[in-house]
């Protein structure tokens, strides 16, 4: 096992690299992809310093103090309070990756940008903004309140926040999964034939934007807010609820969408042929 403890800044350049994580507090993760040997560089370090280890190919950035898996996701910000000045732990970690290298990337309040990725990502943030670029493969992405941008995804994207904002723009999606408590849901891409899309909010508004010529099931419910549909849709209402449902398209393997809300507004929008993809403003 190669092990490395970073206090100054560092670049350093790997083979054999089939996997990565990383586990850091503040500062910014940046990840793109490469057709070269691995490079990992960390600046900006302030606070404790970080440890690196390769081991059975897999490359681990975190803290010692902090190095359990999915420690970030159990503790709140109190509890972190108790390990070492963690609120001053900040680093700039930049990685050049294989594109089918999975990731698994998670923060307190670090920024993630990741573009070019073709297998699996998981991407968790307390309060970091994520942003993601011409990603594929499936691509899971957990945040408390940081907001997320994507654009132009292909495969399947799964996203579950409190408060935390999903823009999605452009690209071609198997599977669009979104839960939120109070966060903004919008999106503006392609689904593919027989995809499935579930969109779910306590009192976040929902806006999906689908081409004219999308085929797909279609049912929309609320309880206590506006829908509205650019679609035909049967409308059916009772106190406390609101269905809009039907099949928009002709296509013979139609998509699947479902969207629930029980106070925030819900749109489902059409986007014009030719028009360009572009994240919807609020429902």
């Amino acid at each position: 096992m190669a092990r490395w403890t970073i206090d100054r800044p560092m670049t350093q350049t790997l083979d054999g690299i089939v996997a990565l994580r990383v586990r850091i507090i503040g500062g910014h993760v940046n990840i793109l992809p490469t057709d070269d040997p691995v490079t990992f560089e960390v600046t900006d370090i302030v606070g404790e310093p970080l440890l690196v280890t390769q081991e059975a190919g897999i490359l681990t950035i975190h803290y010692e103090d902090l190095t359990s898996q999915g420690l970030l996701d159990r503790l709140r910000p109190v509890q972190l309070s108790g390990y070492k000045r963690v609120q001053h732990r900040k680093a700039t970690v930049n990685l050049r990756l294989p594109k089918d290298c999975p990731v698994e990337v998670s923060t307190a309040t670090a920024s993630i940008v990741a573009a070019g990725l073709s297998a699996r990502s998981h991407l968790r943030t307390a309060s970091g903004e994520i942003t993601i670029d011409d990603t594929a493969g499936e691509t899971e992405i957990g945040t408390v309140s940081g907001s997320t941008a994507v654009r132009n995804p292909h495969g399947a994207l799964k996203f579950n926040s409190v408060s935390g904002q999903l823009a999605v723009a452009g690209g071609r999606l198997s599977a669009l999964k979104a839960k939120t408590v109070s966060g903004q849901l919008l999106a503006d891409t392609d689904i593919a034939p027989a995809g499935r899309v579930r969109l779910n909010s306590i009192s976040g508004e929902i806006a999906l934007r689908v081409p004219s010529e999308t085929s797909a099931a279609v049912e929309l419910r609320t309880a206590k807010a506006p829908v509205e549909s650019d679609f035909g849709l049967d409308r059916r209402s009772a106190p406390g609820r609101t269905v809009l449902n039907g099949k928009i398209g002709s296509g013979v393997d139609p998509a699947s969408i479902t969207i629930n809300s029980a106070s925030g507004r819900t749109a489902l929008l059409r986007r014009a042929p030719e028009a360009p993809a572009a994240i919807p403003e609020g429902a």
